[in-house]
């Protein structure tokens, strides 16, 4: 008899010691959790490639707004001369039409001249009235669609961003 209520005992003992064990561990296992908040900024070239995507995004908006054939912006991967990586270039259509006629005006006789070819210093003064026009051309269309004007202050935000960076 002694040794069966020793028996029952000890499991009353170790039935006991065994709750009160895991309730200590369900406390430590719930510690008092600390917060903490990460502020981070975007690092230059994030805030270029942002950029780019605001900035073509702006433009396919603006070129299904947009009603005047000579002011859409036509934009297309280019590789640059001993460089295997195309970069997504964007002009509007009135100076490709005037480059490809000063290129056609250029050429007088058989073969290229590669001297004569305008240069893209030449091509902006020569069409610098029609770009005014288009400038206003892009504010008119603003000031109807606020979409588009609010796609032009996401990315006149992060331009901002930019150049405070560089002036750091």
């Amino acid at each position: 008899m002694k040794l069966l209520s020793f028996r029952l005992f000890k499991c009353v003992l170790l039935s006991l010691g065994l709750s009160a064990g895991s309730q200590a561990f369900a406390q430590l296992d719930k510690p008092d959790m600390e917060r903490i908040d990460v502020v981070g900024e975007k690092t230059t070239p994030q805030l270029k490639r942002d950029f780019d995507k605001q900035r073509f995004a702006f433009l396919e908006m603006y070129n299904t707004i947009n009603e005047v054939a000579k002011f859409d912006m036509l934009c297309e991967y280019r590789k640059p001369i001993g460089s295997q990586i195309a970069r997504k270039l964007c002009e509007p259509r009135f100076v490709k039409d005037f480059r490809a006629m000063l290129i056609k005006t250029s050429s007088t006789k058989p073969g290229i001249d590669f001297n004569r070819l305008p240069d893209d210093g030449h091509v902006r003064f020569l069409t610098q009235d029609t770009r005014e026009e288009a400038f206003e051309h892009v504010a008119a269309l603003m000031a109807t669609h606020p979409e588009l004007l609010e796609s032009f202050i996401k990315l006149d935000a992060i331009h901002q961003r930019i150049e405070e960076r560089k002036n750091q």
